[in-house]
């Protein structure tokens, strides 16, 4: 099976490795632009350029039977016309709403799926009539697209702090290279929420074949800092059998109504006995990869077993409880040495071949331990040496 993957960042590094050894053979799909360490030796790299047809791709990519994406900021044009070539999973439609959080919000909505309140503003408008509609401060604002680990978000809780992001709209705005940019991009675009006082954070990842068979993750709770992934803890610690079920409804609904193929993950807010969408992720995601050393099948590989149509596998995670912990970059640095100190005989590490800047992700660390508490000093000990604010 030959597989190609738009994208060539972690994400599709450890595709790479979690299908080499079922046979699997890759090829990668680079932006003009994009760094490539992560995959090297891992498959042939055609890089985009303007004159490039579909045809071209495909036949630089090597004939792929499936191609997928390990992203969502995507050329969705390009996409649908590889269809013409072999199939595309997750299908570009798909893809194409959840990479603008307007479409995305209306997708989760239109399903009957619980959000917090959001209103969408452009350009100039008026964005306190937006937050008047949905109950006033504190909101969080967030640009539909380009927007991740923290940026283009901006969390309102004063009017100050409103008259603040009204003057970096405004300059923006008036900026001639930046309404270029935006032409293609979301950013002149923005929601906003009422921002939530949840109790925390937990994400559900599942899998869908083309004949729709179904597997699920253990749900787990994430932790961030400044927008950015620290670390997760799975099982989600006294997640009751409510909100649980709640979860896979959720995801399971998403997945049947859209006839999704592969991996997606459903971030979630926990606020008492609700439980709200935050966001979705149409691949395979960072609170998941857990699942490399923590769950009978990765996530990795049973996203390319959905994409093969071949049957998926187990999904149970291991006995007692499962961390993973992001390791950030602290400083520029071109050759970033991988922390094999900080293998154990519980833990298991994950380098990503990047180069080193201030809190890029450049690795994961998974950790099986007997109990939280045992957890929990492992997550101290790694603070100490990968903090998570740079």
């Amino acid at each position: 099976m030959k597989v190609g993957i738009v994208g060539c960042g972690q994400l599709s590094r450890m595709l790479a490795l979690a299908g080499w050894p079922m046979g699997f053979r890759f090829s990668f799909l680079a932006d003009p632009d994009e760094p490539v360490r992560c995959i090297e030796g891992l498959g042939s790299v055609v890089r985009l350029d303007t004159t490039m047809t579909a045809g071209d791709v495909f036949s630089g990519l090597g004939n792929p039977d499936v191609i997928t994406v390990e992203r969502e900021s995507v050329n969705v044009a390009l996409l649908r016309q590889l269809k013409a070539f072999c199939p595309v999973y997750p299908d570009p439609e798909i893809v194409w709403a959840i990479q603008n959080r307007h479409r995305e919000k209306t997708l989760v909505a239109g399903l009957g799926i619980p959000l917090s309140p959001w209103e969408v503003f452009r350009e100039r408008e008026p964005v306190q009539e937006a937050i008047a509609r949905i109950g006033g401060l504190p909101v969080v604002i967030k640009s539909t697209e380009d927007g991740y680990d923290g940026h283009n978000q901006w969390i309102i809780d004063s009017s100050e702090q409103l008259e603040a992001f009204e003057k970096e709209r405004e300059a923006l705005l008036e900026r001639k290279d930046w309404l270029q940019e935006s032409a293609t991009k979301g950013i002149h675009e923005w929601i906003v929420e009422k921002k939530i006082a949840f109790d925390r954070e937990i994400s559900v990842i599942g899998a869908r074949t083309p004949d729709g068979d179904i597997a699920m993750y253990t749900s787990g709770e994430n932790h961030h800092d400044k927008g950015i992934l620290v670390h997760s803890v799975i099982p989600a610690p006294d997640l009751s059998e409510q909100l649980h079920n709640k979860a896979r409804d959720y995801i399971c609904r998403l997945l049947q109504e859209t006839g999704y193929v592969g991996v997606l993950a459903v971030e979630c807010f926990v606020a008492g006995n609700e439980l709200l969408v935050n966001e979705l992720a149409p691949r395979v995601h960072n609170s998941g990869h857990w699942t490399i050393d923590g769950a009978a099948t990765s996530q990795f590989e049973n996203h390319l077993r959905a994409i093969a149509s071949l049957p998926l596998g187990n999904t149970a995670h291991q006995d007692g409880v499962v961390g993973m912990y992001n390791l950030l970059g602290q400083k520029h640095s071109d050759d970033s040495q991988a922390p094999d100190q900080l293998i154990t005989k519980g833990t298991y590490l994950h380098w990503y071949n990047k180069t080193s800047r201030p809190g890029r992700k450049l690795g994961h660390l998974n950790i099986l331990a007997e109990n939280e508490e045992e957890l929990s000093g492992s997550f101290e000990s790694l603070r100490n040496l990968f903090p998570p604010s740079a």
